[in-house]
């Protein structure tokens, strides 16, 4: 797997925005970045969104790679399907007041460490919920994006399949991004960084 992602892990903060198409293997990604965290004696958050976890661990295993899961705490958005250590389920996600309620309950039964490595998988999912109203959207993008994820001394990686997401979705992750970056295959390409594209990541 290309070096950059071995790189990200190590930023000190900021929110990574990790970009793929349905023709590619995000799951690679997601693994080097979380046993890149486990190696460094991180134990990651997982914010799970329409249970994609459970896709990009199959998909890992039809690869032949099993990943240390079973105790890595989950917070699941809305899906049926548990993996690893579910410590809770927000299912409310057109109420942003309560979703953040139900989500910052949950995230409190979680060591500190772990909430501030986080890897946030299907956030396209939104797309189907708010298909049809971008300014809720909108909205969402500041109650809970702008408002939860810039924190100090936190790294926050998340997950796009762009092929799925809605424009409007794609562009505001990318305006709210420090990093964005495309996987393709066992590669990944830097598309932004605070200092500029030509410049090193750390």
């Amino acid at each position: 797997m290309t070096s950059l992602l071995r790189q990200l892990p190590r930023i000190k903060e900021g929110i990574v925005l990790v970009e793929y198409s349905s023709t590619d293997h995000p799951e690679r990604a997601m693994a080097e970045i979380f046993m890149e965290w486990m190696n460094q004696g991180i134990t990651p958050l997982i914010v799970d969104i329409g249970d994609a976890l459970h896709v990009f661990i199959q998909n890992l295993r039809f690869q032949g790679v099993e990943l240390p899961i079973e105790n890595v705490p989950v917070i699941k958005e809305k899906g049926t399907v548990n993996v690893g250590n579910v410590v809770g389920n927000v299912d409310v996600i057109e109420d942003f007041e309560h979703h953040l309620a139900i989500y910052a309950k949950f995230a409190k039964e979680v060591p500190l460490e772990s909430r501030n490595h986080t890897i946030v998988l299907g956030m396209e999912r939104f797309s189907f919920t708010f298909m049809s109203d971008p300014p809720k959207l909108e909205r969402y993008f500041e109650k809970i994006t702008r408002l939860c994820l810039p924190v100090e001394e936190r790294i926050s990686f998340l997950s796009l399949n762009v092929d799925i997401a809605s424009e409007y979705l794609k562009k505001g992750l990318e305006q709210d991004s420090d990093y964005v970056i495309h996987a393709v295959g066992n590669d990944a390409k830097l598309l932004k960084s605070p200092g500029g594209v030509g410049y090193a990541v750390l």
